[in-house]
């Protein structure tokens, strides 16, 4: 029964964390294509780049999980998941938290300074939290 006790606590705990990151990394940018509102011309052609906080490398996360992000030339991040991998577009946050999203295949990775989650924005489930360096 204390198993079962703690396992409900820790998807408790999961979901608020999960529910809170998510809030704290609002996005301006929307994953379903929509039509954009019309804006000021972009004079100075500037692209959206990888925060100078985005940190690369292996993270290690819980339950075993590995997410390996990679810089590329330019603003092009890789992310590797499950021997698979994605290319990341940078997205701009209103908190200044690091968010990387492939829309092909729903992937999101946010960084901030305590950890690192991965989520699936299609399918709803959060596939990766606790990520740290090592």
């Amino acid at each position: 029964m204390i198993a079962f006790n703690a396992l409900n606590t820790y998807r408790i705990a999961s979901a608020l964390t999960l529910t809170a990151l998510l809030a704290a990394c609002g996005s301006s940018v929307p994953l379903a294509e929509t039509k954009p509102d019309p804006t000021l011309p972009n004079l100075l052609k500037l692209e959206p780049t990888p925060s100078a906080n985005l940190l690369t490398g292996n993270f290690y996360c819980e339950l075993g999980n590995r997410v390996d992000l990679a810089g590329g030339a330019g603003s092009e991040v890789k992310l590797n998941w499950k021997g698979r991998s994605y290319p990341m577009t940078t997205v701009s946050t209103t908190t200044g938290a690091v968010r990387l999203e492939d829309k092909a295949s729903g992937l999101v990775w946010i960084q901030i300074p305590a950890k690192s989650m991965l989520l699936n924005s299609k399918l709803g489930q959060q596939l990766a939290n606790e990520c740290k360096l090592r």
